[in-house]
């Protein structure tokens, strides 16, 4: 076995602790925010400063978390959705995150904190995203922005959630709504883009990590207001009948992962369709490895390596 052994320790605790999912919903979403502050990268320096905004949408409002490095020099932005299955989640359990991105990739990252299903269900959270952007890019000048250089993206749940609004493809969930400007670019870690659950990898890395083929359905059951909206494409963007409206994308996928074979997929659709393209295929990690990377510096080069990724568009190619 390839997996980097921080990761393949700390995965069989937790397996072996506790099935998260089958914990009270307001305890399962303490602790992965605690997992992902004892175990979650951090900032590598102070360098990062963050404000805490509310964007109105319709009769409520979210949060967000705007990340900006030192650096006077930075033009690119980042608007990001955290994973978690549209279940757990916030920006405190990827603030460590989005302040490494941030420093690492010489962005500012716009992280938001979407509501969770099950209290709100598909397609609330695409609902939020969707106005969340049209904010940051409406606002733009006043964030000091430049509204030319801001993509979208996230990891796992959100990841299909920047892909939804990306491509466009929310128009049968969200009828009547638009985007405000095309993102720049996507940035997708280990995204989740075919809600059925069905692929080769659910079954080969189905148990002992920490996104098992149980859990995964139970974000599914939790997202999805029945089975037979996994079939649309505002919920499984694989499924999208024109892939060559996605703007450039940057993607990361993990061998020992559920969502492996889905992902893999949908950078073969991209590529067919002549979108430009970066893939980065970690062959050593497993989903969610940005959660359990603090005290294993093989898990730490590779979280650096994604952020990386981000700030340099010429890896960009078809």
């Amino acid at each position: 076995m390839k997996l980097i052994l921080g990761q393949r320790i700390l995965c069989a605790v937790i397996s072996m602790v506790v099935s998260l999912h089958k914990l009270p919903l307001a305890g399962f979403r303490k602790v992965f925010d605690l997992l992902n502050r004892l175990l979650g990268v951090t900032a590598s320096n102070k360098s990062v400063s963050s404000r805490d905004l509310m964007v109105p949408v319709g009769d409520h409002q979210v949060a967000i978390r705007i990340y900006r490095p030192a650096s006077s020099a930075v033009t690119r932005s980042l608007v990001f959705f955290h994973g978690g299955g549209y279940v757990i989640g916030s920006l405190d359990s990827h603030d460590g995150f989005c302040q490494r991105l941030a420093h690492k990739a010489q962005i500012n990252v716009i992280a938001v904190d979407y509501r969770l299903a099950p209290d709100c269900k598909f397609p609330g959270p695409l609902e939020d995203g969707l106005a969340v952007w049209n904010w940051v890019i409406d606002n733009a000048q006043s964030l000091q922005l430049d509204p030319q250089e801001i993509g979208i993206g996230g990891d796992s749940a959100g990841g299909n959630l920047a892909a939804v609004l990306s491509m466009q493809l929310f128009a049968e969930s969200l009828p009547g709504k638009t985007l405000s400007a095309v993102p720049a670019f996507q940035w997708l870690l280990y995204p989740m883009v075919d809600f059925r659950g069905q692929s080769a990898s659910y079954e080969k890395y189905g148990s002992g990590l920490l996104l098992s083929k149980p859990v995964a359905h139970f974000f599914r059951d939790s997202y999805l207001n029945n089975i037979a909206e996994a079939q649309q494409v505002s919920a499984s963007p694989l499924f999208a009948n024109d892939f060559s409206v996605a703007p450039d994308t940057i993607i990361v996928t993990a061998e020992y992962d559920v969502l492996r074979d889905e992902g893999l997929a949908f950078v073969d659709q991209l590529r067919r369709a002549g979108v430009a393209v970066s893939h980065l295929h970690l062959d050593d990690c497993t989903h969610g490895f940005i959660s359990l990377a603090k005290f294993s510096p093989k898990s730490r080069q590779r979280v650096d390596e994604i952020c990386a990724m981000v700030g340099r568009s010429s890896m960009l190619s078809s």
